[in-house]
């Protein structure tokens, strides 16, 4: 499910802080233009990214230490932004939407506040052995939330490990600076409001626990769910 990508390959890129810096992959997709499949947040759709959707009035068992909820407020042009550029420049907009995409071991939830406006988290399903990614957009209607478990990095494959092997270590990458895509897609609101929780500031800086995080510097094209479908 989503816009399959074979044959990519990524690196490791240092990105320059004030008082050091950190290291993230650099994806190369080999594609002109990237494409995110725009799909509607649907029981079916959230499992095909190893996440679980919440209807609005669902609950779910939910029992983790160090997180936190906070409020973040994305503005539509969002997405044209790099937290990957050097100090001073991360809040240029860019003339195109760079890929930034993240996984982490802890859990993250996402909920869909606005009374109108869907809620879109940008997605990927990542086989790093088989140099394979798929890419979506998960439109998530109002009073619905998205649960997304804590994610590891697969162990090393054995030497010889046939292709099924290799299709079946899966990462599954996220991120949400296209949050208010809707805004601009839809129109009528210019910024979204958003709810989150995630980990606190020692799980975001712990070795195991901390965001791995991914770029494609390669223009995408973001759309919305056709109308009365995926």
């Amino acid at each position: 499910m989503g816009t399959r990508y074979t044959g990519i390959s990524w690196r490791e890129k240092r990105i320059p802080t004030r008082d050091g810096g950190y290291l993230i992959k650099a994806f190369d997709f080999g594609a002109e233009l990237v494409e995110y499949r725009p799909l509607r947040a649907t029981q079916a759709t959230a499992q095909a990214f190893g996440m679980t959707l919440l209807r609005a009035g669902e609950c779910i068992r939910f029992e983790y230490d160090g997180l936190v909820c906070g409020q973040y407020t994305y503005g539509q042009w969002a997405g044209h932004q790099s937290p990957y550029l050097e100090p001073g420049r991360r809040r240029e907009l860019l003339t195109y939407n760079p890929t930034d995409l993240e996984y982490h071991d802890f859990p993250h939830v996402f909920f869909s506040r606005h009374r109108s406006v869907p809620l879109v988290i940008s997605v990927a399903r990542w086989r790093p052995y088989a140099h394979e990614i798929s890419l979506a957009d998960l439109w998530l209607a109002p009073g619905d939330a998205l649960v997304l478990p804590p994610q590891r990095f697969p162990e090393p494959l054995p030497a010889g490990a046939a292709n099924h092997d290799a299709r079946r270590a899966v990462v599954n990458l996220h991120g949400n600076r296209n949050s208010a895509l809707a805004c601009r897609l839809l129109g009528g609101e210019h910024a979204l409001l958003t709810e989150t929780i995630l980990g606190n500031a020692d799980v975001m800086q712990g070795a195991t626990t901390r965001p791995h995080y991914h770029e494609e510097q390669t223009p995408t094209r973001h759309t919305q769910p056709a109308r009365g479908g995926d």
